[in-house]
């Protein structure tokens, strides 16, 4: 009788959340507050936060709605959680290392569609014809 070996899954990093984010359609890597971060249609869906004593390492911060941020949180309070100062923000915390990497492509795609949608309007403005030039008076 041969016994099956469990195979322990590589924790996740900041490197696996770049490599997913970068690989969905109109997404740049930028920086808010000094660190990494990713916009979606020139919106910021997702960053590493701010080291605070609050803040687990190897998290992530996402945007998503409160309410949908408020289900993850009662579902699977090991993974995603909340600081003071986030909570008043639609935005949820990652622990990256309590995460699978499917679970982390999901949760980012929730994130990136909605910034995506927040970003619609502007996109929409930016596509129009530019205004004519003014006359200028002499």
């Amino acid at each position: 009788m041969t016994s099956k070996k469990t195979a322990r899954r590589r924790p996740l990093t900041f490197e696996d959340v770049r490599a997913i984010a970068l690989s969905m359609p109109d997404v740049e890597e930028t920086t808010a507050y000094g660190m990494p971060a990713f916009k979606a249609g020139k919106t910021r869906f997702a960053g590493r936060p701010i080291e605070r004593p609050d803040v687990h390492p190897n998290s992530l911060g996402l945007f998503m709605s409160i309410e949908e941020r408020d289900r993850r949180i009662a579902s699977q309070p090991d993974v995603y959680y909340l600081t003071e100062h986030f909570a008043k923000y639609p935005a949820v915390l990652v622990r990256l290392s309590n995460m699978r990497r499917d679970e982390l492509q999901e949760a980012l795609g929730v994130a990136w569609r909605q910034a995506m949608e927040r970003a619609g309007p502007a996109r929409r403005r930016k596509r129009r014809a530019p205004a004519a030039p003014r006359a200028t008076r002499r």
